[in-house]
């Protein structure tokens, strides 16, 4: 097997550089939007892991998809296999390269993905726990690392903060729900909840006693509750047409007493406090 290339030295002691490093950060951009195939961009991010970070941090599709992670997995055991895969990766990006170890026992068993400098390690990219199958992504220099992402088996949780004091933002759901959150580490409380169908629920209250306030449809009604956590019943609900519906009795047996409509779709009218331009309602008793 052909030898892989070495990367071009300035003099004779300095260090083989990066083939790609004096290029402008646009022109990376543009390489890295240019590169289509899975395969491709994995080793693309092995031959330049500042690139491949790059590619990530920048959201580009290829380098989020989970192909991409497949096809990474898939050329780190081929090199590793043919064992030579960490010196062709110290060869072609001197400067930083991605080193692999598993440590621990039992649940703390876990493979640690890190940038390296020569034999020095750097800082912990990625952290994935044998047993559980859960998956820590890190940005940050070494020894300020701080947790981005955790991935579980049902869902992907999001986190903002520095090192220590990480913070849940997000979490996102395979069915499409995702939570919103706000509060320091260890109050994070729910304050709003999106579903695939537009729908989106808002919540007040304290971490763990959040209630929801107001549920907003994708046709336009937007629903008014009251009540505590799990009590919660509806109050008013407003349509996208301008009716308001007003309700009293507990959650499950609300039931209607008042009506109000825009003035110009009222058929039987009376007398309304809520003044000219608009009628009120209220339903008869069976």
């Amino acid at each position: 097997m052909e030898s892989p290339p070495r990367a071009r030295t300035d003099d004779d002691d300095a260090p083989p550089t990066d083939w790609l490093g004096e290029l402008p950060p646009e022109l990376h951009l543009r390489i890295l939007e240019g590169v289509d195939d899975f395969s491709d961009c994995a080793a693309l991010s092995l031959a330049s892991p500042r690139l491949g970070l790059l590619a990530l941090r920048s959201g580009l599709a290829r380098f989020k998809d989970p192909l991409f992670a497949v096809a990474m997995r898939l050329l780190l055991i081929e090199r590793l296999i043919a064992g030579y895969h960490f010196p062709w990766l110290a060869r072609v990006s001197p400067a930083r390269c991605l080193s692999s170890e598993v440590t621990g026992a039992g649940v703390s068993r876990a493979e640690y993905w890190r940038l390296r400098r020569g034999e020095k390690n750097g800082a912990n990219l990625r952290r994935r726990l044998l047993q559980s199958g859960q998956v820590q992504h890190y940005e940050g220099e070494r020894g300020a690392e701080r947790m981005v992402r955790l991935v579980l088996p049902s869902n992907v949780v999001h986190y903002e903060g520095e090192q220590d004091a990480e913070r849940v933002v997000r979490r996102e759901f395979a069915d499409g729900t995702v939570q919103h959150f706000e509060g320091e580490q260890g109050a994070e409380r729910v304050v709003r909840r999106e579903f695939a169908d537009g729908t989106v629920q808002h919540f007040e209250g304290e971490r763990g006693a959040e209630r929801v306030v107001r549920m907003e449809r994708a046709n336009g009604a937007v629903q008014h509750f009251e009540g505590e956590q799990g009590a919660e019943r509806t109050v008013r609900m407003e349509t996208a047409s301008g009716i308001v519906q007003y309700y009293e009795g507990e959650r499950g047996a609300e039931r209607v007493v008042r009506m109000e409509f825009p003035a110009a779709t009222c058929s039987t009218t009376r007398e309304s406090e809520m003044g000219s331009g608009w009628c009120a309602s209220t339903p008869p008793r069976v």
